[in-house]
């Protein structure tokens, strides 16, 4: 045997290895290259994607969702590979056949009319307040954290039926709606909205509950997302509204926000949630939830103290408005109550009894609560101690004998409410809540007449019909 056989051996053994190793990768090319070619034809075909642009930091890179699929009427037109998108090429005028400045509004009132209804006391609607609003919202139905909807107990659950049927017998036009969520059931939105499946089967739920019970729509009041949340709540909403489009008779979907004085508003896309629902309930019924040891009242129209200026409803609305461009699509939250605080002391300015310190705790609390206008003098409140305070727009009650402090709202603040609605062609009132009233109707009838009223007025004018969406503010954009 010859001295270079053993190289020679070795030689061919290494060229069989690199023959072995290019033809491995040449498969692996034709493989992506098999991969490319299907990817761009799914992706002409799917090409409905929720891939924000980089620059909004509060995104994440979400992958296309295939868990719903979109109907034909509602697809985008682009086609072709995945491409970074705007908020505005995201979020398109004619994503949906919908037209949320369709819903509804209270009869006689141009202007909606929300109410929400939570059962307290065990008090029932009138025929008479039934009539008054153009939305009636029950809150709330609970959701598990499988998804699942379903009402909070069985009493809930007749109460809320018995007023569904009496509202549809005195008032035909009325829509009547559930709210999902609230302050103590809000707790499992976040991690179901984030994934695709979980979100299918809350959506899934939503529907059938809807039509089980003949509901006429859904109000999601999720309390608070964060910024994280940002993104999968537009997806949610987006996968939502499709869904309830796809049944027979379109279901109304609406959500809640915080005020914008609140840094609560980081977790709402505010042009993109409106792409897809008919209307917003803002919060503006809690502009005194956070303000620290002062007194206030529970919504200012105007006006508050030193740094808290922007926690009033002039400053939020002026806000979502000139921000969304859509003032039709946004209701300003309204309080049948008032907020109350003890141990008060001086008033920070000696000119203006309505800014007040409180007294608090040694861990910072300070001793406040909430009262039902129907129950004030039940509670200890005279209304005959009533002041106005002209730079809010509201009243107050100050007991200077027991250092209490009471703000809320009365009939004239509330008519100046809905005459700011107007004369900002806001798309009307949310109130917190219907059974907070008295037996005669009176904060209710304040608002149902006086928007009344105003609307008598514009029709004394140039006889021309507002744009329902033309911003009445000063925008600085």
């Amino acid at each position: 045997m010859s001295c270079y056989q053993p190289l020679l051996s070795n030689f061919q053994e290494d060229r069989r290895k690199s023959a072995f190793t290019f033809f491995n990768v040449l498969l692996t090319l034709f493989g992506f290259f098999l991969f490319f070619l299907w990817f761009s034809k799914y992706q002409g075909q799917h090409s409905d994607h929720l891939v924000l642009e980089p620059a909004s930091e509060f995104i994440p890179k979400t992958a296309y969702d295939p868990y719903h699929e979109i109907s034909p009427e509602f697809a985008e037109t682009t086609t072709g590979a995945p491409k970074n998108i705007t908020a505005a090429t995201l979020f398109p005028a004619k994503t949906t056949t919908f037209d949320p400045l369709e819903s509804l509004q209270a009869p006689e009132c141009q202007k909606r009319v929300v109410g929400y209804y939570n059962g307290w006391e065990n008090r029932k609607l009138s025929e008479s307040q039934l009539r008054k609003v153009s939305h009636l919202v029950f809150a709330f139905a609970k959701m598990s954290k499988n998804g699942k909807v379903d009402f909070e107990n069985e009493e809930k659950k007749l109460l809320f039926l018995e007023m569904k049927r009496k509202a549809k017998e005195v008032n035909s036009g009325v829509k009547v709606m559930i709210s999902i969520g609230g302050l103590y059931n809000s707790e499992h939105f976040s991690n179901t909205v984030a994934n695709f499946k979980r979100r299918g089967a809350l959506i899934d739920s939503i529907v059938s509950f809807l039509q089980d019970n003949e509901f006429d729509g859904v109000d999601i009041f999720w309390k608070w997302p964060g910024i994280q949340d940002k993104a999968n709540y537009v997806f949610f909403l987006r996968e939502l509204r499709h869904a309830l489009q796809k049944t027979r008779d379109p279901f109304i979907l609406s959500i809640v926000t915080p005020s914008v004085g609140f840094e609560l508003m980081d977790g709402f896309h505010l042009n993109g949630i409106l792409k897809y629902v008919d209307f917003i309930n803002v919060e503006t019924d809690q502009q005194s939830g956070r303000p620290g040891p002062y007194t206030s009242t529970p919504s200012p129209l105007f006006s508050q103290i030193g740094k808290y200026e922007e926690y009033n409803i002039d400053w939020t609305m002026r806000h979502l408005s000139c921000v969304s461009r859509k003032p039709g699509q946004l209701n300003m939250g309204v309080p049948f109550y008032g907020r109350f605080w003890k141990r008060v002391q001086d008033a920070v300015e000696k000119r203006d009894e309505m800014w007040r310190t409180v007294e608090t705790s040694s861990e910072g609390h300070v001793a406040s609560g909430t009262v039902f206008w129907r129950n004030m003098e039940k509670e200890g409140w005279s209304k005959e101690g009533t002041s106005w305070h002209e730079e809010s727009k509201t009243p107050y009650i100050w007991d200077k004998e027991n250092r209490m402090f009471l703000g809320f709202e009365n009939e004239k603040s509330l008519a100046e409410k809905m005459k700011y609605a107007v004369e900002k062609n806001l798309g009307g009132l949310t109130i917190w809540t219907m059974e907070m009233d008295d037996d005669v109707e009176a904060l209710l009838e304040a608002v149902t007449s006086s928007c009344l009223e105003m609307e008598v007025d514009a029709e004394e004018g140039s006889g021309e019909e507002e744009d329902k969406n033309e911003v009445n503010y000063k925008c600085e954009n």
